[in-house]
């Protein structure tokens, strides 16, 4: 499966868990896109891919937007959102927390077999299923 990363994580953490999974792929927003591309522009772009990636994403107004979400819902995307918190986290903090969280991260959206959403917190690096 491909996971995609989006702007507001960095490029290479993503690389850092490309590396780290060896049955997955992990690709970050600017591989594809400009930087500052609308969310929405790009949730449609991914939307159209076969098969579809899920997306890990720093940005949890997606959820809260009303036309953020509905061109998520529309995406058909699994969609794992940093709980608020993870974007104030040091870079190196980031990164060994992802890398431990990881395994269940993938694990779970690879286990889906329709578009979820869950939300990955940043201290306790528990996830939640949100739908």
């Amino acid at each position: 499966m491909t996971f995609f990363v989006d702007e507001n994580v960095s490029p290479k953490l993503a690389q850092i868990l490309d590396i780290f999974d060896q049955r997955n792929e992990v690709r970050h927003l600017l591989d594809y896109f400009e930087a500052g591309t609308p969310d929405i522009e790009w949730l449609q772009g991914l939307g159209r891919w076969s098969p579809k990636p899920a997306v890990v994403c720093g940005d949890g107004r997606i959820l809260r937007n009303a036309v953020e979400r509905a061109a998520l819902l529309e995406s058909e995307l699994t969609f794992v959102c940093l709980a608020p918190g993870w974007m104030k986290t040091r870079f190196e903090d980031q990164a060994w927390k992802l890398l431990k969280a990881w395994p269940n991260v993938a694990q779970n959206v690879v286990g889906v077999h329709r578009p979820t959403r869950f939300e990955l917190s940043v201290g306790n690096l528990k996830l939640r299923r949100l739908s």
